[in-house]
């Protein structure tokens, strides 16, 4: 049994997530250039191609609901990372820069023409090296890494003892039933936390349930793109960079933020005081008024 949390009896009786996808979206994969199968969902339509690009241990669904509020203007595009999802990881090394070429080979084999591209945390991360590296329109950065969480990691391929017991939540949801398995995924909240409107929390286990945790410490090797001003500075299309209370209580982010302030030529920076991490969940309303107001204006 888990322990008890206030939310248990909302989350028993969320639906399946197939339940909760609409039938006219599409899901395909394309092939990478190391031959691995990337898993993509897609509400399709001749309208502006808009990918959303998700954060670590989730998976492309983790923007269902961003997804739903946009489709009538957006052809909205969620892929698996690699690793993540239906995603495979290949035998390659996993790197940032593979990871971006996943996306350009996405952007190139779907034709989508300058593309529009809003990323959260890691996701973030790949979001602006892709910029760095390709012509978009333009760029949303949600709550990327700020101060290098990695170093506290250990340096092997498992997560380090301290998220043991994260790492065997997330394998037990592979076996159990639907109602359970949300229940369950209660344990993967940040204490305090409540849980998530359905249509957030229910993609957001399922990632949970696929993520392969053998990726783990690849993943946390990646780097982070505030360590790189050098590829911050080569950003030409506009970002705008959405920031939300730290992770870590005290941690000083002031460096990372002069990173991205300091050498984007077209950035803006819109500060959310009242949210966690996961701005499209905490601050939903508010989120999708701001990508509107900002895309609008591209």
């Amino acid at each position: 049994m888990i322990a008890q949390h206030p939310d248990m009896e909302k989350v028993q009786h969320y639906r399946p997530l197939a339940e909760l996808v609409p039938g006219h979206w599409q899901t395909d994969g394309i092939e990478t250039e190391d031959g691995i199968r990337l898993h993509y969902t897609r509400t399709g339509g001749n309208k502006s191609p808009l990918l959303l690009l998700h954060g670590i241990q989730v998976n492309g669904l983790s923007w269902l609901r961003v997804a739903q509020a946009l489709e009538a203007d957006y052809d909205v595009i969620m892929p698996d990372l690699r690793g993540h999802g239906k995603t495979g990881h290949g035998d390659q090394p996993m790197t940032a820069q593979r990871m971006v070429q996943d996306i350009i080979t996405l952007i190139e084999t779907l034709e989508l023409e300058m593309p529009l591209v809003i990323g959260h945390s890691m996701g973030a991360d790949i979001a602006g090296r892709l910029a760095a590296a390709y012509p978009l329109w333009a760029v949303m950065l949600v709550d990327p890494a700020l101060v290098n969480f990695a170093a506290a990691m250990l340096p092997a391929d498992e997560p380090p003892p301290w998220m043991q017991a994260i790492v065997e939540t997330m394998r037990s949801l592979k076996t159990l039933p639907h109602a359970e398995r949300m229940l369950t995924g209660l344990r993967l909240l940040p204490p305090g936390m409540p849980a998530m409107e359905e249509a957030d929390y229910v993609p957001f286990i399922e990632g949970q349930s696929e993520f392969d945790p053998s990726v783990f410490g690849a993943l946390t090797r990646l780097g982070y793109l505030f360590e790189e001003p050098e590829t911050i500075a080569q950003i030409n299309c506009p970002v705008l960079l959405l920031t939300a209370q730290s992770m870590t209580p005290g941690a000083d982010m002031s460096v990372g933020l002069a990173a991205f302030k300091d050498n984007l030529d077209k950035g803006q920076h819109i500060h959310f005081e009242d949210s966690g991490h996961f701005i499209q969940y905490d601050q939903f309303d508010r989120f999708i008024e701001v990508v509107r107001t900002f895309f609008n204006a591209q």
